[in-house]
């Protein structure tokens, strides 16, 4: 009777306390990729200016650009189809992205853009190797 009922509704908070707990320190899933699709070039300008950390920069020269990891960085652009070498020597604005990761460096997507915002540069590396860079579009 009486006590059978107790004993159930005993069990009943017992594991609706268990479920609970677990479901409250159950890890934080990552994120799902997201596309965001921006329609003109006006759009795209809003983002970036409020999403990046816009930095200006000038553009080496062609024979100022004799660094190995700087030729690496101009041979990945012409590889991603972006007219970075076009451009050496004039005035852009690189736009730094970054997504920390707990227990690990932040990966870091950096899009350079020219004074008209056509898209020069773009690649993706881990803050720790910086050097270490690797494409950001698909040439497929």
């Amino acid at each position: 009777g009486k006590r059978s009922v107790l004993a159930l509704g005993i069990a009943g908070v017992l594991f609706g306390c268990g479920f609970l707990w677990q479901w409250l320190h159950q890890p934080e899933a990552e994120p799902a990729p997201q596309e965001i699709v921006l329609s003109d070039g006006a759009q795209r300008l809003a983002f970036l200016e409020a999403n990046g950390q816009p930095e200006r920069a000038v553009l080496p020269q062609n024979g100022a650009a004799a660094d190995d990891t700087y030729r690496r960085y101009l041979a990945l652009q012409q590889a991603q189809g972006l007219p970075l070498a076009a451009h050496l020597g004039e005035a852009a604005a690189r736009y730094t992205y970054t997504q920390n990761s707990s227990g690990q460096g932040s990966l870091c997507t950096e899009l350079l853009l020219s004074e008209d915002q056509v898209l020069l540069g773009a690649i993706q590396y881990d803050s720790t190797a910086p050097e270490q860079f690797s494409p950001v579009l698909s040439t497929e």
